[in-house]
């Protein structure tokens, strides 16, 4: 009997203690993000875009529906559309250039693609943005930040 009290007294001094269950009651609290929507976003947005640091602002731009998973954006200065596609994933929409464009500014630089991605904040859409070139899609030439409002 004494061996087999031994054996239990060991065998509980030598297991793991558990760990408590995580407390759930907060995560329970917080929201779910809102959804983000292509009804929300459809029609026209006027919108500026801006370096990833200061106001300044580099380009001027107006965003229209094409439908529910496309659209154009034009640069002012550009005669010429630059349609994306876009998805949505939780809050947030994804929109990416469909067909390479050069910049109004430098119309004889490197043809460029843009991937943005955007929220809804206060009523207005806000977002960030990387340009790369296209002919090398791994190649940064710009990121930067941007906001939009929808057009009246």
């Amino acid at each position: 009997m004494r061996k087999m009290f031994c054996l239990a007294f060991v065998l509980v001094a030598c297991s793991k203690a558990e760990t408590p269950a995580a407390d759930t009651t907060a995560a329970a609290m917080t929201p779910a993000p809102v959804l983000l929507t292509a009804s929300e976003v459809s029609g026209k947005w006027n919108g500026m875009s801006m370096g990833e640091t200061g106001d300044s602002v580099t380009a001027r731009w107006t965003s229209e529906s094409v439908d529910d998973a496309s659209g154009t954006l034009t640069i002012e200065g550009s005669k010429d559309a630059i349609p994306f596609t876009r998805t949505f994933d939780g809050d947030s929409m994804i929109a990416t250039s469909t067909a390479p464009y050069s910049s109004p500014a430098n119309p004889k630089g490197p043809m460029m693609n843009f991937r943005s991605v955007g929220r809804m904040k206060d009523g207005k859409l806000v977002g960030t943005l990387v340009n790369t070139l296209a002919d090398k899609p791994d190649s940064v030439v710009a990121r930067g930040r941007w906001e939009a409002s929808r057009a009246p």
